[in-house]
């Protein structure tokens, strides 16, 4: 068990196989208490930080036996947001504003993790937020634009009239993935998305 400054033991630990070999994603999760420990200070934002206090903090790591290409994953997030004001749902791929105009539908890398740490961006204070968090893979692992998910986890907030709540977080399965299948491919026109969880056997 991995013991992290600031998050303590993870919540949750899903292990997997993939490409022959096991590995575990480790799932940590806070409610921030000090915006300047999450780095907050550094995104010039457009409120006072410390208005983020008392939201969720989330991160995702790997831990797996497989090396070198093996090892390359992506993570991916899709936020729904939910007013509480009878106003219609919004969704969107949850990326870095410097990504913002890639179609990619994940960053793929060597073991990645998933941080984020969302706040009142633009300041509001009656709504659901809800993210779903799912890492992919590639199976030629970079040739080609074909990602199948593998394991994927829900969290957020509910904020309701300014009281927040954090949700918790749970385990999502393959019929989750397919529910949002369909915004991923409008959203990444030049993928293959697959609709079934990668199975290794």
């Amino acid at each position: 068990m991995e013991i992290l400054p600031a998050f303590g033991a993870p919540v949750l630990t899903v292990p997997f196989r993939l490409r022959g070999c096991t590995g575990e994603a480790l799932m940590y999760y806070a409610v921030s208490a000090d915006p300047t420990l999450w780095g907050f200070d550094l995104l010039n934002l457009p409120f006072d930080v410390k208005e983020t206090i008392g939201f969720p903090v989330f991160l995702a790591t790997i831990r797996y036996e497989g090396l070198g290409y093996r090892a390359v994953m992506g993570w991916t997030q899709v936020v729904t947001v939910t007013p509480h004001d009878g106003a219609e749902a919004w969704r969107v791929i949850d990326r870095a504003p410097v990504d913002g105009d890639t179609r990619s539908p994940a960053a793929f890398s060597y073991l990645p993790s998933l941080f984020d740490a969302p706040g009142p961006n633009p300041p509001r204070d009656h709504e659901l937020w809800e993210a779903e968090s799912y890492l992919l893979v590639c199976p030629d692992v970079a040739r080609s634009r074909k990602v199948v998910p593998v394991l994927g986890v829900k969290w957020g907030y509910d904020l309701t009239h300014g009281k927040l709540s954090i949700l918790p977080l749970s385990l999502l399965d393959e019929a989750d993935w397919r529910g949002v299948v369909p915004y991923y491919r409008s959203e990444c026109p030049d993928w293959d998305i697959t609709e079934d969880f990668h199975r290794d056997g």
